[in-house]
């Protein structure tokens, strides 16, 4: 879903360094948490989490043995104190990155990854000038803030002639998380990097054997694999994408984490899923609606622009899932709801069209969990991960069940 921006910067509040908002949103946010909370979740969304997450594939490998393994070539894992197949990292920072006479400016995905780490790939570069093979050099974000500092694998002629390889290997960065996907574990499918919050929506869904379920956003493939992996392959797991891409992407993880015999992935819109799928109509046990949304809980975030505008066309988007999911549901049917955004215009508000169509709530149990913000009588029954309390994304979590 793109949206066309019209704004210029000076129509917009930079509430911390690289974060904009627009009046009318900030309005909006002040509705619901004080100044002092809005600092602390605005400031917290620049740095990422301390606890590092991973979902262990049990279908290929107990936890603990996992664990030994990591354990032995002197990785500092830990358990997680919840969750039977998740374990996680400490990241390490803030440090402080070496000055160096020759820079290289990324875009903002590469920023946010080169600053817990990863290392700068020729793709993510925007801005580079004399620039040699060995050069010492400073990676800066879009803001120009610096993000990491490493030694320069490729040319300036190089990266613009090549377009793709290991550009600048980063020897300091901003921050320091564990390089999984480098690791032989990650390689044979024993891992799937998933933060804390995203794991807990297969737990609430809790897919069991015999079932059918449908994930109707199911790319990059994280929770769909998730919950073949905890009915123990036992079950069929349909994803629906409409993106070439994307399906590429999550059929990928499918195959690497060996999940392949009980998930079925499809390129299609899942907003018709009901009309082009009929047979699936009041047969499906479960389903997941993670729609795109304005990923407001998402961190490390080193630029961001958003306006209230962006919020209200997220919503109208995603209420248009929850129909199909109303239709191809079982009567006691469960429909889980989960984002990576704050704004209780796509979460609390979605909840309540669903609540008008014919689903009623289910308490999710979460041991940590805040409750919803607007007030309504059954604010204690969903579930609210913030950046500033937890070590996770801002993340919001529903379970209803079909009338």
């Amino acid at each position: 879903m793109r949206v066309r921006r019209s704004f210029r910067y000076e129509d917009l509040i930079e509430v911390v360094p690289g974060i904009y908002v627009d009046w009318k949103l900030l309005s909006y946010f002040e509705e619901y948490w004080s100044d002092s909370d809005l600092s602390k979740i605005f400031w917290s969304l620049k740095r990422p989490p301390r606890r590092y997450y991973v979902r262990v594939n049990t279908r290929l490998i107990d936890r603990d043995e996992l664990v030994k393994r990591l354990r032995e070539r002197e990785l500092k894992v830990h358990f997680d104190e919840h969750l039977p197949d998740s374990v996680w990292f400490e990241v390490e920072g803030p440090f402080k990155i070496p000055s160096a006479r020759k820079v290289v400016v990324v875009d903002k995905y590469a920023a946010e990854s080169v600053y817990v780490g990863a290392h700068v790939y020729a793709p993510g570069i925007v801005k580079v000038r004399g620039v040699k093979r060995g050069d010492e050099v400073v990676v800066l974000a879009p803001t120009g803030e610096p993000v990491a500092y490493g030694l320069a694998e490729m040319s300036e002629d190089e990266i613009r002639r090549v377009r793709r390889g290991l550009a600048v290997r980063v020897l300091v960065s901003r921050y320091r998380a564990p390089a999984l996907r480098e690791l032989e574990e990650y390689k044979l499918g024993l891992i799937y990097d998933q933060s804390l919050a995203a794991q807990w929506v297969g737990h609430v869904l809790n897919p069991l054997p015999g079932e059918l379920i449908v994930d109707m956003n199911c790319a990059p493939g994280g929770k769909l694999t998730h919950f073949a992996q905890l009915c123990s392959c036992r079950c069929l797991v349909l994803g629906f994408d409409r993106s070439i891409p994307k399906v590429r992407e999550t059929l990928g993880n499918v195959e690497r984490l060996r999940l392949s015999s009980s998930i079925d992935v499809l390129m299609h819109d899942s907003r018709y899923v009901d009309v082009d799928f009929a047979r699936l109509v009041g047969r499906v046990d479960k389903v997941l609606i993670d729609p795109p949304c304005t990923s407001l809980g998402v961190r490390p975030k080193l630029i961001e622009v958003k306006t209230y505008a962006d919020i209200e066309i997220a919503r109208r988007y995603q209420v248009q899932f929850l129909r199909p999911a109303y239709r191809i549901l079982r009567r006691g049917g469960v429909l889980v709801y989960s984002t990576c955004t704050l704004s209780p215009a796509e979460n609390e508000d979605i909840v309540r069209e669903a609540l008008s169509m014919g689903f009623d709530l289910e308490y999710v149990d979460v041991p940590y969990k805040e409750i919803g913000v607007t007030g309504e009588p059954w604010s204690y029954m969903v579930a609210r991960f913030y950046p500033h309390i937890h070590e996770a994304p801002g993340f919001f979590i529903a379970k209803l069940v079909k009338r």
